[in-house]
């Protein structure tokens, strides 16, 4: 089998982080807008009000679209940022609630996900 160039395993890379974040970016949104469980519930527990499924999941269904539309580095840059502080402040709260290390686990682990995706995007996604 033929080895891949380093430049096609970055955009490979790339690609498959971002598809993960762009769409479980989505879903979540549509779960928390839409209060479906088990996000809804999640937030709930993690003593927010049930208005701010809506607000939240609307901004994170709008960033996971900003990710996968063409062109738009700016608007790219503030769906990363956002995505950011949804991920680091959900795993705050989580350890806030004393939920354990395990219940932040996953959206730690998003942010690291999300954090390569930024790492890796090509030329052409970038702002600077």
């Amino acid at each position: 089998m033929p080895e891949l160039p380093r430049s096609r395993m970055v955009a490979i890379a790339y690609w498959g982080l971002t598809l993960f974040v762009a769409l479980t970016g989505i879903a979540a949104g549509l779960m928390d807008a839409l209060r479906l469980q088990p996000l809804y519930g999640l937030l709930i527990h993690l003593g927010y009000p049930a208005y701010f499924g809506a607000i939240l999941g609307v901004w994170k269904v709008l960033g996971g679209g900003a990710l996968l539309a063409p062109r738009v580095p700016l608007l790219k840059e503030w769906a990363y940022a956002g995505m950011f502080i949804d991920y680091s402040s959900a795993t705050i709260s989580h350890l806030a609630m004393a939920d354990g290390f395990t219940a932040a686990l996953g959206p730690l682990l998003s942010a690291a996900v999300m954090v390569g995706s930024w790492w890796l995007r090509p030329p052409a996604r970038r702002l600077i």
